[in-house]
Protein backbone atom coordinates (compact mmCIF):
# COMPACT_ATOMS: atom_id res chain seq x y z
CA UNK A 1 0.00 0.00 0.00
CA UNK A 2 2.68 2.18 0.55
CA UNK A 3 4.02 2.02 -3.02
CA UNK A 4 0.42 3.10 -4.23
CA UNK A 5 0.14 6.13 -2.09
CA UNK A 6 3.64 7.24 -2.90
CA UNK A 7 3.62 6.28 -6.57
CA UNK A 8 -0.44 8.36 -7.18
CA UNK A 9 0.32 11.27 -5.07
CA UNK A 10 1.00 13.10 -8.46
CA UNK A 11 -0.01 16.55 -8.63
CA UNK A 12 -2.83 15.73 -11.52
CA UNK A 13 -4.85 13.34 -9.08
CA UNK A 14 -6.85 16.39 -7.62
CA UNK A 15 -9.40 16.14 -5.15
CA UNK A 16 -13.01 14.49 -5.30
CA UNK A 17 -16.11 14.17 -4.54
CA UNK A 18 -17.06 10.35 -3.30
CA UNK A 19 -20.36 9.49 -1.98
CA UNK A 20 -19.74 6.04 0.42
CA UNK A 21 -23.56 5.86 1.16
CA UNK A 22 -24.26 2.09 0.89
CA UNK A 23 -26.02 0.46 -1.84
CA UNK A 24 -30.08 1.36 -1.91
CA UNK A 25 -29.14 4.84 -0.03
CA UNK A 26 -30.12 7.23 -2.88
CA UNK A 27 -26.66 6.64 -4.67
CA UNK A 28 -27.78 7.09 -8.11
CA UNK A 29 -29.73 10.23 -7.15
CA UNK A 30 -26.71 11.63 -5.62
CA UNK A 31 -24.55 11.07 -8.61
CA UNK A 32 -27.19 12.37 -10.68
CA UNK A 33 -27.37 15.39 -8.32
CA UNK A 34 -23.63 15.90 -8.75
CA UNK A 35 -24.44 15.70 -12.46
CA UNK A 36 -26.82 18.96 -12.42
CA UNK A 37 -24.04 20.82 -9.96
CA UNK A 38 -21.34 20.41 -13.16
CA UNK A 39 -19.46 17.58 -12.03
CA UNK A 40 -18.16 14.86 -14.15
CA UNK A 41 -19.71 11.62 -12.43
CA UNK A 42 -19.07 8.66 -12.82
CA UNK A 43 -21.66 5.71 -11.12
CA UNK A 44 -21.55 1.68 -11.03
CA UNK A 45 -18.88 0.76 -13.82
CA UNK A 46 -19.55 -3.41 -14.36
CA UNK A 47 -15.59 -3.12 -16.32
CA UNK A 48 -14.39 -1.61 -13.34
CA UNK A 49 -16.14 -3.57 -10.67
CA UNK A 50 -15.21 -6.90 -12.68
CA UNK A 51 -11.86 -6.39 -14.02
CA UNK A 52 -10.55 -3.81 -11.66
CA UNK A 53 -11.97 -4.23 -8.24
CA UNK A 54 -12.87 -7.76 -8.29
CA UNK A 55 -9.15 -8.53 -9.40
CA UNK A 56 -7.82 -6.14 -7.13
CA UNK A 57 -6.08 -3.73 -9.89
CA UNK A 58 -6.15 -0.54 -7.71
CA UNK A 59 -3.59 1.13 -9.58
CA UNK A 60 -6.28 0.92 -12.77
CA UNK A 61 -9.08 1.88 -10.42
CA UNK A 62 -6.66 4.79 -9.25
CA UNK A 63 -6.43 5.92 -12.98
CA UNK A 64 -9.81 5.51 -14.17
CA UNK A 65 -10.67 7.99 -11.29
CA UNK A 66 -8.09 10.64 -12.28
CA UNK A 67 -10.55 11.09 -15.65
CA UNK A 68 -13.45 11.91 -12.85
CA UNK A 69 -14.99 14.95 -10.55
CA UNK A 70 -17.08 12.69 -8.52
CA UNK A 71 -18.35 9.15 -7.80
CA UNK A 72 -21.03 7.49 -6.65
CA UNK A 73 -22.02 3.51 -5.75
CA UNK A 74 -18.99 0.64 -6.08
CA UNK A 75 -16.57 0.56 -5.82
CA UNK A 76 -16.44 3.86 -4.64
CA UNK A 77 -18.29 2.84 -1.37
CA UNK A 78 -16.37 -0.21 -0.78
CA UNK A 79 -14.37 -0.05 2.87
CA UNK A 80 -11.18 -0.90 1.75
CA UNK A 81 -11.21 1.50 -0.95
CA UNK A 82 -12.21 4.69 1.32
CA UNK A 83 -8.98 5.12 3.04
CA UNK A 84 -7.17 4.98 -0.41
CA UNK A 85 -9.22 7.14 -2.27
CA UNK A 86 -9.08 10.01 0.87
CA UNK A 87 -5.24 9.38 0.89
CA UNK A 88 -4.53 9.31 -3.35
CA UNK A 89 -6.79 12.52 -3.73
CA UNK A 90 -5.96 14.80 -1.04
CA UNK A 91 -8.64 17.63 0.15
CA UNK A 92 -11.75 15.23 -1.54
CA UNK A 93 -14.78 15.53 -0.07
CA UNK A 94 -16.95 12.29 1.24
CA UNK A 95 -20.79 12.20 1.56
CA UNK A 96 -22.23 9.84 3.32
CA UNK A 97 -26.14 8.41 2.67
CA UNK A 98 -28.49 7.20 5.86
CA UNK A 99 -31.45 5.60 4.89
CA UNK A 100 -34.48 4.72 7.37
CA UNK A 101 -34.40 0.80 8.30
CA UNK A 102 -37.68 -0.06 7.06
CA UNK A 103 -37.41 2.32 3.36
CA UNK A 104 -34.17 0.58 2.82
CA UNK A 105 -35.29 -2.89 3.28
CA UNK A 106 -37.89 -2.07 0.92
CA UNK A 107 -35.66 -1.07 -2.07
CA UNK A 108 -33.03 -3.88 -1.22
CA UNK A 109 -35.80 -6.48 -1.55
CA UNK A 110 -37.43 -4.84 -4.39
CA UNK A 111 -33.90 -4.49 -6.27
CA UNK A 112 -32.31 -7.81 -5.60
CA UNK A 113 -35.67 -9.87 -6.50
CA UNK A 114 -35.43 -7.39 -9.63
CA UNK A 115 -31.95 -7.77 -10.95
CA UNK A 116 -31.12 -11.39 -9.72
CA UNK A 117 -34.56 -12.71 -9.16
CA UNK A 118 -34.50 -14.15 -5.55
CA UNK A 119 -35.35 -12.97 -2.26
CA UNK A 120 -32.78 -11.39 -0.13
CA UNK A 121 -31.81 -12.51 3.75
CA UNK A 122 -32.82 -8.57 4.88
CA UNK A 123 -31.52 -8.42 8.47
CA UNK A 124 -28.28 -10.12 6.85
CA UNK A 125 -27.91 -7.18 4.53
CA UNK A 126 -29.29 -4.53 7.28
CA UNK A 127 -26.51 -5.93 9.08
CA UNK A 128 -23.86 -5.13 5.60
CA UNK A 129 -25.38 -1.64 5.84
CA UNK A 130 -24.95 -1.22 9.48
CA UNK A 131 -21.23 -2.64 9.60
CA UNK A 132 -20.44 0.03 6.92
CA UNK A 133 -22.23 2.73 8.61
CA UNK A 134 -20.17 1.83 11.49
CA UNK A 135 -16.77 1.65 9.52
CA UNK A 136 -17.83 5.04 7.75
CA UNK A 137 -18.51 7.09 11.06
CA UNK A 138 -15.12 5.86 12.73
CA UNK A 139 -13.05 6.65 10.00
CA UNK A 140 -14.89 9.89 9.60
CA UNK A 141 -15.14 10.55 13.27
CA UNK A 142 -12.61 13.40 13.51
CA UNK A 143 -13.01 15.34 10.44
CA UNK A 144 -13.99 18.25 9.44
CA UNK A 145 -17.49 19.11 8.28
CA UNK A 146 -15.84 20.88 5.71
CA UNK A 147 -14.82 17.50 4.04
CA UNK A 148 -17.49 14.70 5.29
CA UNK A 149 -21.59 15.50 5.21
CA UNK A 150 -24.35 12.93 5.84
CA UNK A 151 -27.29 13.42 4.70
CA UNK A 152 -30.49 11.57 3.76
CA UNK A 153 -31.99 11.40 0.06
CA UNK A 154 -35.24 12.05 1.74
CA UNK A 155 -34.45 15.30 3.32
CA UNK A 156 -36.79 18.06 1.97
CA UNK A 157 -33.61 20.46 1.94
CA UNK A 158 -30.69 17.52 1.02
CA UNK A 159 -30.21 19.07 -2.48
CA UNK A 160 -29.59 22.30 -0.73
CA UNK A 161 -27.82 21.07 1.58
CA UNK A 162 -25.17 19.06 -0.23
CA UNK A 163 -24.88 22.48 -3.13
CA UNK A 164 -23.82 24.21 0.54
CA UNK A 165 -21.03 22.04 1.13
CA UNK A 166 -19.61 22.01 -2.50
CA UNK A 167 -19.81 25.82 -2.65
CA UNK A 168 -22.05 25.47 -5.23
CA UNK A 169 -25.02 27.61 -6.35
CA UNK A 170 -28.35 26.26 -5.32
CA UNK A 171 -30.56 25.49 -7.35
CA UNK A 172 -33.17 23.49 -5.78
CA UNK A 173 -34.22 22.50 -2.15
CA UNK A 174 -34.74 18.85 -2.25
CA UNK A 175 -33.21 15.76 -4.57
CA UNK A 176 -34.84 14.51 -8.02
CA UNK A 177 -35.08 11.28 -7.48
CA UNK A 178 -33.51 8.69 -9.68
CA UNK A 179 -34.00 4.59 -10.39
CA UNK A 180 -36.83 3.87 -8.32
CA UNK A 181 -36.85 0.00 -7.92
Amino acid sequence: MIVIQSYFRKSNYSSKVFCIGYNKTGTTSLGKSLELLGYRNSSFNRTIWRNYYAKGNTSEILKYASKFDSFDDLPWLKEDMIPVLDQTFPGSKFIYLERDEESWKKSMYNWRYKTFEEYPDLEESFNDYQRHKSFVMNYFKNRSKNDFLILDIKDKVGFKKLSEFLNKKVIRDDFPHFNKT
